[in-house]
């Protein structure tokens, strides 16, 4: 069946609004590392680590197995599973070598309804392939750079042969069993007038495809002005939102352990490490709820991490919008406390 022009992102959502609080999030982000061998025009990799250390506190690492075993057993004390857990977040996730490991045992631990990978592809040889997909893999999300070797060494300055990489993925897609191959790239890695060469590339190996607008995602880097209006990264412009949906119904977790309420560079609060607490009394203690409050009362912007933040107008959905329901939201959030 021929690939759908499509959003790579869930697109089964709720009206969130209508569903917090939360007893388990919907949504786990673990970063199995924050190292890249990609250094992208539009990323906060291209500043480099002593830049990237100065402008965001950030040091990569990679995710211990210790630590990822005790997350697995911690999202057992959820009353339900989450709905995905996805081992991607600020660096390549085929880099750390035990990753089809870490797909198999989430799928074991069956504590995810999907379990899923971002990737740049670069690393994804038959080898590694059939082992993704051997581990249970539910959703392989590509994320390209371009279409031409050449376009790669323009927007991340690496030596990549395209064709190579295309035929990898087609290999994927042809051994993919239930697997689901969605594939994108940034409008600002295609030249004029490539969108339909994109789409006739990818058009049989892949379930979804499509082209995202690239927004100011890392402060820091350079953006054309194209970039910065008040649109999401599918193009639908909205409202700017100051309530941020992504504590709600989300987590992230650093190879360190370090817990964020969302899955931003930024780590605007810190409820806790994995390694100290556990993640059901992350999500259901009080830094976390601070900050969820913090949110609804318009305050946002007194957090200095979540004011250069355009998560809230990039990658969260018209049905997460929480701002024109905060003062209920505010009600409930405080009767489940008494």
């Amino acid at each position: 069946m021929p690939s759908e022009i499509k959003p790579i992102c869930g697109l089964e959502r709720i009206k969130l609004s209508e569903a917090v609080p939360l007893k388990t999030p919907f949504t786990l982000f673990v970063f199995p590392t924050t190292y890249c061998n990609f250094r992208c025009n539009y990323c906060g990799h291209s500043l480099g680590a002593e830049k990237m250390k100065e402008q965001y506190g950030f040091t990569p690492q990679q995710m211990p197995m210790s630590t990822y075993k005790k997350i697995l057993e911690q999202l057992k004390d959820f009353p339900d599973r989450l709905k995905l857990l996805s081992l991607t977040g600020h660096g390549e996730p085929l880099l750390n070598q035990q990753l089809p490991d870490m797909v198999r045992m989430a799928k074991d631990a069956d504590i995810a309804e999907r379990v899923e990978i971002i990737t740049n592809a670069s690393l994804l040889n038959h080898n590694v392939a059939l082992r993704m997909i051997d581990a249970g893999l539910d959703t392989l999300r590509i994320s390209l750079q371009g279409i031409s070797s050449k376009k790669y060494r323009e927007v991340c300055g690496v030596n990549l042969d395209f064709n190579e990489l295309t035929e990898n993925i087609r290999f994927f897609y042809e051994h993919k069993r239930s697997c689901e191959v969605f594939v994108k790239v940034m409008d600002v890695a295609l030249n004029p007038g490539e969108d339909e060469k994109f789409y006739d590339i990818f058009r049989d190996i892949s379930d979804r495809m499509y082209v995202e607008r690239c927004r100011p995602v890392y402060s820091g880097v350079n953006y054309s002005e194209k970039s910065c209006i008040t649109a999401d990264r599918y193009g639908r412009t909205h409202t700017k939102r100051d309530v941020c949906p992504l504590a709600f119904f989300m987590l992230g977790i650093f190879p360190d352990g370090d817990v964020e309420p969302c899955d931003t560079i930024y780590k605007p609060v810190v409820p806790g490490n994995v390694n100290e607490s556990s993640l059901f009394e992350i999500w259901n203690g009080a830094k976390l709820k601070e900050f969820r409050i913090q949110q609804l009362n318009g305050k946002r912007y007194d957090n200095p991490k979540c004011a250069t933040c355009c998560a809230p107008d990039d990658v969260s959905h018209p049905e997460d919008s929480l701002d024109d329901d905060a003062p209920a939201i505010l009600n409930r959030l405080n009767r489940s406390e008494s």
